[in-house]
């Protein structure tokens, strides 16, 4: 079995796999994608982590409107996710090009992968008459300089290259097993420090 490359360099976009015995309670079998990686610190949300808020329900807090939009088509069944430990009452939306405008998108993270939080893009994606797949996540995940590359040395993280398919298509409760899989490694494969993110 090769070993999994733990550097640091060109870390976002990508993402870092949780060891199975990291001990931070924000991040148990966790599968963290980076959004951000240099000098000043490091950002990420957590995408495998459901809150206890479904889709529709934060809908009907913006509009009411949006949320019968959404229920055509099931996504209002689904759960937003706890991006992290961070402003956890803020929100975030992970989404694909396709079903906006560049003005609504917000920043490009890959050749397929945007971010943004404005309530605009949030309406823009419900209303899509045939939307791409979006994420909707509560919070965010920070490390300060240099603390992810400690947290990687020790073994609490592994990097992992960015896979859009690990956010868009695999169901959340897999997504970690599947990172796992994608680094050729078993659950209980790899060792763990202590580890874990800025609360």
């Amino acid at each position: 079995m090769s070993t999994p490359d733990t550097t640091t360099s060109g870390l976002a976009p990508g993402f870092l796999v949780a060891a199975p015995g990291l001990r931070d309670p924000n991040f148990a079998r966790s599968l963290v994608l980076m959004v951000e990686h240099g000098p000043e610190g490091s950002l990420g949300f957590v995408v495998n982590r459901p809150s206890t808020v479904t889709v529709g329900e934060l809908l009907e807090q913006v509009d009411p409107a949006l949320r019968a939009e959404a229920e055509r088509d099931e996504r209002a069944a689904a759960s937003v996710m706890v991006g992290g430990p961070v402003q956890p009452e803020r929100l975030w939306i992970l989404h694909q090009p396709d079903s906006v405008s560049e003005a609504e998108a917000g920043v490009l993270l890959a050749g397929s992968l945007l971010v943004g939080g404005s309530r605009e893009l949030l309406e823009s994606l419900v209303r899509a008459p045939a939307p791409s797949p979006f994420l909707l996540l509560l919070g965010y995940s920070g490390w300060g300089p240099l603390q992810v590359e400690r947290e990687v040395a020790v073994g609490g993280w592994v990097p992992l290259p960015f896979e859009l398919g690990l956010v868009f298509e695999v169901p959340f409760e897999a997504r970690w097993d599947e990172a796992v899989k994608r680094l050729g490694l078993s659950p209980g494969g790899f060792s763990v420090g202590g580890g874990g993110a800025q609360a």
